[in-house]
């Protein structure tokens, strides 16, 4: 990584996006990394209380813009303060805009290496992130999302990456290595079978045990390429069945408290999804999920 690692929070000055700030502090503050936090305030509401009462645009805009600075120094002040440190080097920014717009283009002009986002009680990401303003952020920007959604009160101990061995899953296992440089890593390979409905089962399970025992010894050459220490103490793990459901399994079993996948870039039809792996992960994961974009996807 660069010498300089600056953090970029999407705050929406919710209690949920406290998480969002104070895991981002953590983060600031163990890599020495500048954070910026960033709150936008979206025009087309403003109109209706314009309308309702009377106001004056400019005044109002103003007002609001005012409001959310101080909402987020005090969201840093406390976060700092929750984890009994000084605060990092920060930036405050409200801005007017459409929030996926506006995040995106602050990420490129500070240079961002990491997005910090909150996540809203327990269906958070299926009720909220998924189809909204975050899930433009993941699909639409080249910077790895954070979405946290547990009170940070350590750095992250259990890290679960997904691996298909593609370029977003090289990213995304580069990124966790960075961002969790001492956590205990559990490596998730899953694959589908299509032959077992053809074969008697003798067959079956000799194959199947060759196919992973294969995946596996290309799993931890993968590691290897990627730096991948003994003292991550990794645990590979190739699982039969759908990714998402398989990766989701092993994070839940290593009590991971990140989970990190890739993410399909906008090509073709992909600018509709993110892809059902990273889709299901971010909809289902009860940790934080960090989603990593492979540069030129």
């Amino acid at each position: 990584m660069a010498e300089t690692c600056p953090i970029l929070i999407a705050s929406d000055l919710s209690d949920a996006s406290e998480i969002a700030v104070t895991r981002a502090t953590q983060l600031a503050a163990r890599r020495s990394c500048p954070l910026t936090a960033l709150h936008v305030i979206q025009e087309e509401p403003l109109w209706w209380v314009v309308k309702s009462r009377d106001l004056d645009p400019d005044d109002l805009r103003a007002e609001l813009l005012r409001e959310a600075l101080a909402g987020l120094k005090s969201q840093l002040h406390e976060a700092a303060g929750r984890l009994a440190i000084e605060p990092p080097e920060s930036d405050v920014q409200a801005r007017l805009g459409k929030p996926a717009a506006v995040v995106s283009e602050l990420a490129a002009a500070i240079g961002a290496r990491l997005v910090v986002v909150g996540a809203h009680g327990r269906h958070a990401v299926r009720d909220w992130f998924i189809g909204t303003t975050a899930e433009k952020m993941v699909r639409a920007g080249n910077v790895p999302v954070l979405v946290a959604r547990v009170e940070p009160t350590h750095s992250y101990h259990n890290v679960t990456v997904a691996v298909d061995f593609s370029d977003s899953s090289r990213a995304a296992l580069r990124a966790a290595l960075d961002w969790a440089p001492r956590a205990q890593f559990t490596l998730v390979h899953a694959y589908e079978t299509w032959f077992e409905s053809y074969i008697d089962a003798g067959t079956y399970e000799r194959l199947r045990q060759e196919q992973e025992d294969a995946l596996y010894d290309r799993l931890r050459e993968f590691a290897h390429e990627m730096g991948v220490r003994s003292d991550h103490e990794p645990d590979y793990r190739i699982i039969a069945g759908h990714p998402g459901t398989a990766v989701i399994e092993a994070a839940t079993r290593a009590h991971a408290d990140l989970t990190v996948c890739g993410t399909q870039g906008e090509t073709g039809l992909r600018h509709l999804l993110l892809g059902s792996v990273a889709q299901h992960i971010l909809r289902e994961s009860k940790g934080d999920v960090l989603t990593v974009r492979a540069h030129g996807d």
